[in-house]
């Protein structure tokens, strides 16, 4: 035990005199270290950070939301109830696309604001790393994304903050708007259908009825009790008055009571397919955002990069560290040659 103290002593001991010996070295690299990091601290244009944090919104209808009569107590029913995960990863996915970061180098020229030369070879991957350098979206806990922009100018920062959350809104309705309108043209047409084919129905009523074709069992009752009451009467021509629309309503009898009853059931499923698409049609033309705004941004009073004293701290301890590393693998090598 005590032969093992003495080891450790004499191992501590053979440390701190190589660190002495070796003192001049670094202590002069380190010294280089630590001035040559300020003065890059110095030198890097500070960033000013914009931030603003959105929730999406719920995907429920707009048409079941409003205009429904009966209280929805479903969370995921009303349009004014924040979204879920899902809403939340969707609209980050909005956030990370491609098509906003070209639509805000149009509005604002990034490419060139970041010293990015739009001829050169690799314009465009440039402009897309240094997009993704300077505008950074994560999603919280709570289901929100919160959107990070960096700029050297802070009133700038603010208002790309503002207008990328603009844009992915936009963007987001447009995409939403597009299926909305291959479903609403799918039920226009089925609804358009179903009006011709009760039209074509309704047409066809017109014409038994003008060719005094009523309701069939009624009417055949009726019928019968008059043609014997003329017969019983000894007025034989208008019996066969009687008889002849017996035979026409025995004819079509048939033909009207399938038409009323088609007729009957079409409108009912005409009320169904019209809340479809007077659903569909509110879908199209809502003007709705998809996200709430909880945190707008604010032009930023103070810099948040560079950290000089990180930057500073992390330098000088890493020149230390590197070059004893590096004298003590060049003496342990001339040991061996």
């Amino acid at each position: 035990m005590a032969k093992n103290k003495h080891k450790s002593d004499f191992d501590m001991g053979n440390v701190i005199k190589y660190l002495i010996k070796r003192s001049r070295i670094l202590l002069s690299v380190t010294l280089l270290a630590f001035i040559v990091s300020v003065f890059v601290s110095f030198m890097l244009k500070p960033k000013y950070r914009s931030t603003a944090i959105v929730f999406p919104t719920s995907p429920a209808s707009v048409a079941k939301s409003i205009m429904s009569t009966q209280y929805v107590t479903s969370r995921g029913a009303d349009i004014l109830n924040f979204g879920l995960e899902d809403e939340c990863d969707q609209l980050l996915q909005v956030f990370l696309s491609r098509e906003l970061k070209d639509s805000m180098n149009v509005k604002f020229g990034l490419m060139q604001h970041y010293g990015i030369n739009p001829s050169d070879k690799y314009a465009m991957t440039r402009y897309y790393d240094a997009y993704d350098d300077n505008f950074r979206f994560r999603r919280s806990e709570y289901n929100s994304v919160i959107v990070n922009v960096y700029d050297t100018d802070p009133q700038l920062a603010a208002t790309l903050t503002s207008e990328v959350v603009r844009l992915a809104d936009s963007l987001y309705s447009r995409i939403v708007r597009e299926r909305a309108l291959k479903a609403f043209e799918v039920i226009k047409k089925e609804y358009q259908d179903m009006d011709s084919l009760i039209a074509a129905k309704e047409r066809r009523l017109i014409e038994l009825a003008s060719m005094g074709v009523f309701k069939y069992d009624d009417q055949s009752k009726e019928l019968t009790r008059a043609y014997y009451r003329a017969l019983q009467s000894g007025k034989t021509e208008v019996a066969n008055q009687i008889k002849k629309k017996m035979e026409i309503a025995q004819r079509y009898g048939v033909e009207y009571t399938g038409l009323h009853y088609d007729l009957r059931v079409l409108r009912i499923q005409r009320g169904d397919i019209h809340y479809k698409y007077t659903e569909a049609r509110a879908a199209l033309e809502q003007k709705l955002p998809n996200k709430f705004i909880v945190e707008h941004p604010i032009v930023a009073d103070k810099k948040a990069w560079p950290r000089r004293s990180v930057i500073v701290i992390t330098s000088t301890i890493g020149a230390f560290l590197f070059t004893l590393l590096l004298m003590v693998f060049i003496d342990a090598l001339k040991k061996y040659i």
